[in-house]
Parts: C-alpha cells; sequence; structure tokens
C-alpha cells in the first residue's frame, strides 16, 4: 500500500513525548486538586471558628435583665436595668417619679418606619414598667439626624410622648398594645401629651397623620415633669392645608357614564383575587399559630421554612393591590386600597419579626420561652387582623357591576 501524499506519520519518540506531557498534566491537576482541598478545608474551619466566635458574642449579649426584673427597679437601678433590657436604649433619666426614656440614634427605613418604631417600642416598655410603682409617668423621647436648610447634619429630638399613670389605669394595656401594633396613631390618640418633629410628620402616610392628628409645639411641654401647661392641647398648631379634611365631592348624578371611565376588566378580578386570598391566608396564620406553644424550657413551633408559605400568599396580595393603585377607580374603592396597601406593610414588618424569632427557635438562643412563644402567637394575631380587612367597598362594586350586566 502506497503513503499517502503528505501523510505524516508519528514516531515512537512522539508518542512517549504526549505520554509524558498528559502524566505532567495529570500530576499537576492532582496536586492542584489537593491544594483547593486544603484550601477549602481552611476556609471551612475559619467559617467554623467565625460562627463559634459569633456564637460567644450572641451569648455575651445575652440580655441579663428580663421585664418581670422591671418591676422591682428603683429610680437608682432602672438606668442600668433598661440599657441591660433593650440594647436601643440610650439613656434614663429620673426627676420625682417621672421616667423619661430616650431611645438611641439607629437606621430606619422611612419615615413611616421611624414613627411606627418608635410608638411601638414604647407602648411595649410602658407595658412592662406599668407595674412598677416608683414611677408615675412614662415619657419617651426619639433623635434622629436631621438635614438643615444648608445642608448641615444634626442628631435633633424628633419624637416626644408621655403616658401617666392615671391614664393607664383606665387602659387594658394587653389588648392596647395589640391594638398598637395594628393602629400606630392610637398609641399617641391616647397619650397625655406627645409632639412630632414637623419634618417627620408632614412625610408619613395621610391616613396615619390625621389619625394622629396635628403635633404640638416643642415649647408647649413643661420638660420639668412632661406635664401640659394650661391651657395648651395636641392642637396649638393649626394642620397644614395637605392634612385638613378636604370637602367631599358631591357625585354626578348620571352613574353610566362615570362607571363606564372605569377598567372593569382590570378592576373585578382583581378585587375578587384579593378577597380569596386573605381568606386563604387568614386560615393559614391560625395553622401556624395553633402549632406554636412550648414544652418545657423549649418553644414548639412549626419548621421556620413553613413561614415560606406566608410570605408565598403575602406576595400576590402586595401585586393585586398594586394593579389597583395603578387604575382608575372610584374614591371609596381607593380608599379601601389605601387601607390594604398600609396593612401590607405592617403584615410585611411583622413577618420579619416572626423570622427573626423562629431564628432564635432554630438556633435554641433564648431565656424565656413562654414569652418568646407568647411574642410569637402575638404576632401571628396581629398579623391575622390585618388578614382581615374591610373590603366591603370591593363586594359592593362587584355585586353593583353584576347588576348592571343583568339589566
Amino acid at each position: 500500500m502506497k503513503k499517502r501524499l503528505g501523510e505524516s506519520r508519528m514516531t515512537s519518540g512522539g508518542k512517549w513525548t504526549l505520554v509524558a506531557i498528559f502524566a505532567v498534566l495529570l500530576i499537576g491537576t492532582f496536586l492542584g486538586g489537593m491544594n483547593n482541598q486544603n484550601r477549602i478545608s481552611d476556609e471551612a474551619k475559619k467559617e467554623v471558628k467565625a460562627a463559634d466566635e459569633k456564637k460567644e458574642d450572641v451569648e455575651e449579649k445575652e440580655p441579663e435583665i428580663k421585664s418581670a426584673d422591671l418591676k422591682a427597679s428603683t429610680s437608682e437601678t432602672i438606668e442600668n436595668n433598661l440599657k441591660l433590657y433593650d440594647k436601643n436604649i440610650d439613656k434614663v433619666v429620673v426627676k420625682d417619679k417621672t421616667l423619661i426614656v430616650t431611645y438611641k440614634d439607629s437606621a430606619f427605613w422611612s419615615d413611616n418606619s421611624l414613627i411606627e418604631e418608635y410608638a411601638y417600642d414604647s407602648i411595649n416598655l410602658i407595658e412592662d414598667l406599668y407595674p412598677n410603682p416608683n414611677f408615675d409617668l412614662f415619657a419617651f423621647e426619639r433623635p434622629t439626624v436631621m438635614t438643615d436648610d444648608d445642608g448641615n447634619e444634626n442628631i435633633d429630638t424628633v419624637f416626644k410622648s408621655f403616658y401617666t399613670r392615671d391614664t393607664l389605669d383606665q387602659i387594658n394595656l394587653d389588648n392596647f398594645t395589640d391594638m398598637v401594633l395594628v393602629d400606630r396613631e392610637r398609641y399617641f390618640q391616647k397619650a397625655d401629651g406627645y409632639w412630632l418633629h414637623p419634618g417627620i410628620f408632614l412625610n408619613v402616610d395621610k391616613k396615619l397623620r390625621e389619625g394622629i392628628r396635628s403635633p404640638i409645639n416643642f415649647d408647649n411641654m413643661d420638660e420639668a415633669r412632661y406635664n401640659m401647661r394650661n391651657g395648651e392641647t395636641n392642637d396649638a398648631i393649626d394642620q397644614p392645608e395637605s392634612i385638613k379634611k378636604e370637602k367631599p365631592i358631591v357625585a354626578e348624578p348620571v352613574q353610566e357614564e362615570a362607571t363606564a371611565t372605569y377598567d372593569t376588566q382590570t378592576l373585578l378580578p382583581s378585587m375578587y383575587n384579593i378577597s380569596q386570598m386573605y381568606d386563604q391566608l387568614s386560615f393559614k396564620i391560625d395553622d401556624l399559630n395553633a402549632m406554636v406553644g412550648t414544652e418545657g424550657d423549649k418553644v414548639t413551633a412549626p419548621l421556620s421554612s413553613l413561614l415560606f408559605t406566608l410570605k408565598e400568599m403575602i406576595d400576590p396580595i402586595n401585586k393585586e393591590i398594586t394593579t389597583l393603585k395603578q387604575t382608575n377607580v372610584p374614591d371609596e374603592l381607593d380608599a379601601t386600597t389605601q387601607r390594604l396597601a398600609a396593612n401590607q406593610v405592617e403584615m410585611n414588618r411583622i413577618y420579619e419579626r416572626l423570622q427573626t424569632q423562629f431564628y432564635s427557635i432554630d438556633m435554641q438562643d433564648y431565656s424565656d420561652a413562654e414569652k418568646l412563644a407568647s411574642d410569637i402567637k402575638q404576632n401571628f394575631n396581629a398579623m391575622n387582623k390585618l388578614a382581615q380587612p374591610d373590603i366591603s367597598a370591593y363586594t359592593t362594586f362587584i355585586m353593583q357591576y353584576a347588576d348592571e350586566q343583568d339589566s
């Protein structure tokens, strides 16, 4: 057989050269893999060490004071005890039987979240401090960074409020705390006095502003004992035009023309879906809540992964509400949609708290099982209230549309 023109032939020397190159590559890959394994092993050791150090830090930072210990605190010990009880407390001042608590400045998402956290944190502290007979007035201050007209930043007090024992004697704090969790304005409505920085107050949601009404003037509050001076009220400052209640709009007599402008093909499915989704969410919350309890010093609860089922039900409701907010709707539907949007914001905040609490259960990082289980149930109860909103305006609109179609 003749050899093809230009065809090369590999010699035995060439074969051995390829074998040698392959062997070198194989050895290099093997050694590289060993080095990589050693590197991964070292990184794993570092991660384990870091986790152990973090766990030690958490154990060291565990509060040394429980809510029950605050009942016996005196004017000399209350500041230290409160700082141990709540890491967000910066300063405590006692004047006679007046207790003034100042929070630390911390990051916040918005003016809404700032005022909402202030109200709920304060009512929770009041609930813990009220049984202590050494104090008859409970005041709270909250500072944060404010920027003036020249762009300069300063730490300023933006919220001040106080409750007297006489007022608290008339309140069922267990129920009232849950009410504040759902509607933050209730905290200010029942307070003996409060002041809100206008720069914050004017930027919160309209519903919250109108529920709180206008803030009092800083100078009208006697800081010596947090009592209102004679003749001063919470309406010392006129409400801005943007807050004053608008005159009712008189509907046009011909309803056919008004309804014809609405995109019912979008509105009706979204309103129906919201109704069904809330029902399903409420049932799911009840199921999870029923699984929370205690066994000895341990909290019994569903797997933390089951919380994701709540998130998977909350998010579609948010989507439908967004659809309604972006669609032209009658005023009564818009008011309902705005309330639902505010409810969803609160529901997401509660969900985040539940995540933290369930993480504590997973890590077995809690000191009081009864309190943790109780707090979880309170959060579930508050979330369930939000999952049962008044959507009668939606139902009425759907029924009216059905009647018009029949006619």
